[in-house]
């Protein structure tokens, strides 16, 4: 399957998650297929998207919150499932694309490619619910059942490797813009403060 035709999927099921986007495919493909405002796009910190994902959670914890990893910024932090399993937000979600290589680094070879199964790291760091899917239909049908489980839940969603993913910035803004744009936009859909008067 398609990173593309995966975030299409996890689109649909999205409800009222917040989305947290780890940089590069994860985040391009998923803004080219959503345009959404209200999702975080780590741009500049590699692997640390799981990390703010489950700060986020553990601030909103009756909120549902998705992270949209990739496997190479899995490996720049796998200390994160250890942590997740450890605070065992049940609000998390954390997704992982899986294709093999850096996308970004024209389809380089991720160390021991095809050899590590994060789904069986992400169960030895404490995580029971952690599962592989790699066909679209399996994991259309499998999305209610993952939106309404408790979390911590893991999903390593196994992708093609795609030279000409989506290779434009994932919005037309970032660094402070981006920061202000998700955090009013949560002010709005969660009815909180994040930004002071002064703005932070």
């Amino acid at each position: 399957m398609k990173t593309n035709e995966c975030m299409k999927v996890l689109a649909k099921h999205r409800g009222d998650a917040v989305v947290v986007c780890a940089l590069g495919m994860a985040a391009n493909e998923w803004w080219a297929v959503t345009r959404s405002e209200d999702s975080f796009y780590m741009h500049g910190g590699m692997g640390f998207a799981a990390s703010f994902a489950l700060g986020l959670a553990l601030s909103i914890p009756r909120t549902p919150v998705w992270v949209l990893n990739s496997d190479g910024s899995l490996c720049m932090n796998t200390g994160c499932l250890i942590t997740e399993a450890g605070q065992q937000p049940k609000n998390l979600k954390h997704f992982v694309v899986d294709n093999q290589c850096y996308q970004t680094v024209e389809t380089m070879p991720i160390v021991n490619q095809g050899g590590a199964d994060y789904t069986a790291i992400a169960r030895g760091a404490g995580i029971q619910q952690a599962i592989t899917v790699d066909g679209l239909a399996d994991l259309d049908r499998l999305m209610p059942e993952i939106v309404a489980a408790q979390g911590p839940y893991f999903v390593r969603l196994r992708v093609e490797a795609e030279p000409d993913y989506q290779r434009a910035p994932p919005a037309n803004y970032e660094g402070p813009e981006m920061k202000y744009r998700f955090g009013r936009a949560l002010e709005k859909k969660l009815g909180i403060r994040v930004f002071g008067p002064r703005g932070f």
